[in-house]
């Protein structure tokens, strides 16, 4: 039996406190499938592992997936007709539904303790043997089972495996099939009344009505005893989709040793969500035949399609990443950059919190075409905020025999008088070197590290305009002074 009701998606994540790329990745893949068919995209926490789950760390997949700019209409925030959105909170279900099983005979109780089982394990590996249940419990007696009980032993509740093949057919890989007489009949209840991850699955997918179940590949393995339990529960399985697994650089499997794997350090690293959003769309998709790499989430909505899903891996390319990083820097408004760089300014102790933001915005201007990621903001955008630190030797390297502290009195004395434009900073200042006879690399470079510290820096005279007059000028005077001459005694 194959769901054909409206499309409801569901993105499951466990509140780890932050949002891994991966499931950044399959939360915006639904939310796109959602935006194109008009269904409905849910959020379901699956926080059945107690000792680990807060508020905190739920919040802090709330801000991850918002980071996205995606957002849901049903789960634990919102609400919706299928509350409760936590498993914690569904216990009872689970049970209910396991009762169903025992009665029905589609699953029974397991007393075999761990010891037992590993035991097991060792014998069948040692056999060369795929490790897999024995049965050993399947068909205790109630005798039996009563005095297991009466020992002490907490039962496991595991579901009947029939041997045969079954399969289904992937939206992104097509036919997929195994043999399930090598499974053996498996947990979905543990002893401490908590359910395994493929049984609490299923039971939270049906009576969430969930159409399409779509995750990381690694997930395959999965959706074969769920459908087992979708059979023994005799409820209709929704469609899978199976997307490529990430892989670093290296063709490594993607992990906190190699690198950043969760949305929120990437969002500290300077990223952009555009960017994230972007980036995280090609990891196993493609457009089709167009060549056009930078598209916003709303595009994103018209193009895609399981169909242009890629079964093949993909690499985690942080080079293009960063590439792509750039190119949406260079693509906002700079008031709106201004905005985003603030924090990593401040975070810097650069900026305070009543930082003129049109001037910001125009400073930004000049740093734009400079940064791949926001958190390079303060190292490019430092000579507007501290006093730089021109080094004499080096100034004097690319005076020769010119006359520094002339040069410099001369350029300080039209400073000081000059509209405080780009255009007639600009025009002031080239007249002078023109009278003065000086050659552009010596004049300029000498200007350069009076006002900068550095032979590289953001377009010259649009950062002199920027700085403001009294700042270049005591920058001026501190060169001229390292130099050798006050020029407050000239001026």
């Amino acid at each position: 039996m194959t769901n054909t009701k409206p499309v409801r998606i569901r993105i499951a994540p466990s509140p780890t406190g932050d949002v891994h790329v991966g499931t950044g990745r399959t939360a915006l893949y639904d939310y796109l499938f959602v935006k194109q068919t008009g269904g409905t995209f849910i959020m379901r926490i699956d926080d059945t592992d107690l000792a680990r789950n807060t508020a905190h760390a739920e919040a802090g997949v709330y801000h991850g997936l918002h980071w996205l700019g995606l957002d849901w209409t049903e789960g634990p925030d919102k609400g919706g007709p299928h509350a409760p959105y936590r498993q914690s909170e569904r216990l009872a279900l689970y049970q209910q539904y396991a009762e169903q099983l025992l009665t029905a005979g589609h699953a029974y109780y397991c007393y075999c303790t761990a010891e037992e089982l590993e035991a097991l394990r060792a014998l069948q590996t040692a056999a060369k043997e795929d490790p897999r249940y024995s049965g050993k419990c399947r068909d205790l007696s109630a005798s039996a089972r009563e005095a297991l009980s009466a020992s002490g032993r907490i039962p496991t509740i595991r579901l009947k495996v029939k041997g045969k093949v079954i399969g289904f057919d992937d939206l992104v890989r097509g036919w997929i099939e195994t043999d399930t007489s090598l499974m053996g009949d498996f947990i979905i209840m543990k002893s401490n009344g908590i359910p395994v991850y493929n049984y609490a699955t299923v039971i939270d997918d049906n009576l969430m009505e969930i159409t399409h179940v779509t995750r990381a590949a690694e997930h395959i393995v999965n959706t074969f005893p769920q459908l087992l339990i979708y059979a023994a529960l005799g409820w209709p399985t929704p469609f899978f989709a199976h997307f490529s697994t990430m892989l670093n650089e290296d063709k490594s499997k993607l992990s906190k040793r190699k690198g950043a794997t969760f949305i929120g350090q990437y969002a500290e690293m300077g990223y952009l969500p555009e960017a994230m959003v972007n980036f995280l769309a090609f990891l196993g998709w493609s457009p089709g035949d167009s060549d056009e790499e930078m598209y916003t989430l709303d595009e994103l909505v018209e193009k895609f399609s399981f169909a242009r899903c890629t079964a093949s891996n993909a690499i985690f390319d942080i080079k293009k990443f960063d590439w792509l990083n750039a190119k949406w820097i260079r693509k906002l408004a700079p008031e709106d950059l201004a905005k985003r760089i603030l924090p990593f300014l401040r975070k810097a102790g650069l900026a305070d919190a009543d930082v003129d933001i049109n001037w910001l915005t125009r400073m930004t201007t000049l740093i734009q075409e400079r940064m791949v990621r926001l958190d390079e903001a303060p190292a490019v955008a430092a000579v507007f905020f501290q006093e730089p630190a021109a080094v004499p030797e080096e100034v004097r390297a690319v005076l020769g025999s010119v006359d520094g502290g002339a040069m410099l009195s001369a350029v300080a004395s039209v400073l000081s008088k000059v509209n405080w434009t780009e255009a007639d900073i600009e025009g002031a200042l080239r007249s002078l070197q023109g009278e003065l006879g000086l050659s552009t690399k010596v004049y300029f470079m000498t200007l350069r590290l009076a006002v900068t510290g550095s032979k590289v820096s953001p377009p010259l005279f649009a950062s002199i305009e920027v700085i403001g007059r009294e700042r270049v000028l005591r920058r001026i005077e501190n060169l001229r002074d390292l130099l050798g001459t006050a020029l407050s005694d000239i001026l």
